[in-house]
């Protein structure tokens, strides 16, 4: 499984960190595969994923894990995505503009 971040600087073994990306509204999830490396390198370190309590609504902190900067509240409906196969997953939620200029997505 190849990964699915522009740029990706991980040359060694395929990507083993699973990405599901829901797209708006409320679409069927898109499944991505990135390497953890790469999924850190990207992400804004100090955003942290939801609490598993707020899964099913935007929590009023949320914040863009790749720029850090607030969800808009109108306008473009920001993607979530949970990332791992632990059981809950940590969501995280993105801009839209954010995962198309870092992500290569099936």
């Amino acid at each position: 499984m190849a990964c699915c971040f522009l740029g990706c600087g991980a040359a060694d073994g395929p990507a083993s960190l699973r990405l599901s990306i829901t797209p708006p509204p409320d679409g069927e999830p898109v499944i991505a595969w990135a390497h953890e490396e790469c999924f850190s390198a990207a992400r804004e370190l100090s955003v942290e994923p939801d609490d598993p309590r707020d899964h099913g609504r935007i929590p009023a902190k949320a914040r863009c894990a790749f720029c850090g900067e607030r969800l808009p509240v109108i306008g473009r409906h920001p993607l979530t995505f949970d990332v791992g196969e632990h059981s809950p997953p940590h969501r995280f939620w993105a801009h839209v503009q954010c995962v198309e200029e870092r992500l290569a997505l099936p």
